[in-house]
């Protein structure tokens, strides 16, 4: 039978892999949705001079014009780095918030609100960022003050890992057995829900037999 220690265990472990799930497709959706602004942001708005800008030097930066564009992957970059970053900033404050002055606070490493306009740096910040926060995650973890924005930012993420098809290989949790068929070829991934509750629910699909759990519908074949 299983203690109340036991279900907090569990508890705290479903936690940080949807945690960590989350937080690893950040990266390369990020990179993915910078190079997708590439094409469609013009240096001379329209000038026969037009080139695409990639990083900064002579030419206008792409994502200093996002403020223009409220369509497509530059609004999606722009909305999905400031969930990110504002989770960030809110988190490192709760952290700091009984730091006395005298102390270096627990500052994250990126804090710039902006969108960098190169598609490699944009990864690299984001994945210091999401590294960084996992880190904490057995801090942030008492942090329920930020749980609404989390839930927030994990629905942006799995809805524009969908939409853009990043379907990378986030980090997950190690297989578990099967209780079909046997086999330790259970995987874990996290969904939106179809019965409108607000948070991400887990799915679990084994890789072998093909039976499906999800938290919202029960075992389907």
């Amino acid at each position: 039978m299983l203690t109340m220690s036991d279900l907090q265990d569990q508890a705290d472990r479903r936690w940080r892999d949807e945690f960590e799930w989350h937080l690893s497709i950040v990266p390369v959706l990020m990179d993915v949705l910078v190079d997708a602004t590439l094409p469609v942001i013009p240096v001379g708005l329209g000038s026969r001079f037009d080139k695409d800008q990639i990083t900064g030097g002579g030419y206008r930066d792409n994502m200093a014009m996002a403020d223009r564009i409220d369509t497509g992957p530059v609004a999606d970059a722009r909305d999905l780095w400031d969930w990110v970053i504002g989770y960030t900033l809110a988190v490192s404050s709760w952290l700091n918030h009984d730091v006395p002055a005298p102390y270096a606070a627990d500052i994250p490493p990126v804090v710039d609100r902006r969108v960098n306009a190169d598609p490699l740096t944009a990864r690299g910040l984001a994945l210091v960022t999401a590294g960084w926060l996992i880190d904490r995650a057995d801090r942030i973890v008492l942090l329920t003050e930020l749980e609404d924005h989390r839930a927030e930012m994990f629905r942006t993420i799995r809805h524009l890992r969908g939409r853009y098809g990043v379907f990378n290989h986030p980090r997950r949790a190690r297989p578990t057995q099967c209780t079909i068929c046997g086999e330790m070829t259970v995987h874990t991934r996290w969904a939106t829900s179809t019965d409108g509750r607000p948070r991400s629910i887990e799915v679990k699909t084994c890789s072998t037999c093909g039976d499906e759990h999800r938290e919202d519908e029960g075992t389907r074949p």
